[in-house]
């Protein structure tokens, strides 16, 4: 899936996800610094959404504020989640061999008290290490700085499921919810 090809523009994609997962009520001045775009393409784009009823463009004289109109908020919220979603999938299908289970949290809406749970095989630190990397890499592109995630070994998740382990236990209530 291409959210540049949905929305049509690299740079409208960073400005909703920016306005979606940073913070809103931002300028465009501000919204070149912090999306490393020129001022004439987020100029166009915030012209182009704004056109579409997306966004609301508050005109002070000072400056100029932008924000998603809340009756889109959290249906583009959850677009750009799924295909967040997506991205990790993604990425834990080229670690196939070493990644055994995965199971997404709170910021997908799961009841989990963790953003993301891995559970590995077959791994050293180093992989484990570039695949939280890789992990960041993806949040940091939807301008997420902060996420939860565990790690955990195949056989440490079997011993705590054997010993009944609170978070082992959230997890499987949380695969029963979501079925």
């Amino acid at each position: 899936m291409n959210l540049e090809k949905l929305f049509g523009s690299k740079t409208k994609v960073d400005i909703l996800k920016y306005l979606l997962f940073k913070r809103q009520g931002i300028s465009m001045r501000a919204l070149e610094s912090e999306i490393e775009r020129t001022f004439p393409a987020i100029k166009k784009q915030v012209d182009s959404l704004n056109e579409s009823n997306v966004i609301n463009v508050n005109k002070d004289w000072q400056w100029r504020s932008i924000s998603i109109k809340p009756e889109f908020h959290d249906t583009l919220k959850n677009v750009f989640y799924f295909w967040l979603q997506n991205d990790i999938i993604n990425l834990f299908t080229t670690y196939e061999v070493m990644i055994d289970q995965y199971y997404f949290g709170k910021k997908f809406n799961i009841d989990l008290e963790m953003d993301l749970v891995v559970i590995y095989k077959n791994c050293e630190k180093p992989q484990i290490d570039m695949i939280k990397e890789n992990i960041n890499e993806i949040f940091r592109k939807y301008f997420i700085e902060v996420v939860s995630v565990v790690f955990m070994n195949i056989e440490e998740r079997q011993k705590r499921d054997r010993l009944a382990d609170r978070f082992v236990i959230q997890i499987k209530k949380s695969l029963l919810k979501k079925a």
